[in-house]
């Protein structure tokens, strides 16, 4: 199965730039999970909630990570082509292709 992973930044606006993401990954037939850096599942909300308060003592947030996945066995994942469609959905910026963790498994 083919994966890739996408970082998002703007935490703060975790739940905008999510739906966007996954309204573009349906597009391309692919499905996506948002976690932590180091793996685990993350609430938005909660995320989002947090982001604002590390702002707000001056400090960044933590990133997260969008791992995609195709839905069609064998089908390409392309992190890029997931986020050049949710830019033209309106995504300004916040979320950038994790090269590092592109990966193609059999």
């Amino acid at each position: 199965m083919t994966s890739s992973t996408l970082l998002v930044t703007d935490v703060e606006n975790l739940g905008e730039v999510v739906t966007l993401l996954r309204a573009a990954a349906a597009d391309l037939d692919c499905g996506l999970q948002v976690r932590t850096l180091a793996g685990d599942e993350v609430d938005e909300a909660e995320a989002a909630a947090a982001a604002r308060r590390d702002r707000e003592r001056k400090r960044l947030p933590t990133p997260v990570r969008v791992d995609l996945r195709a839905l069609v066995e064998g089908a390409p994942v392309d992190a890029e082509a997931v986020l050049r469609r949710a830019r033209t959905r309106g995504l300004r910026g916040g979320a950038t292709v994790d090269e590092v963790r592109r990966t193609n498994t059999r």
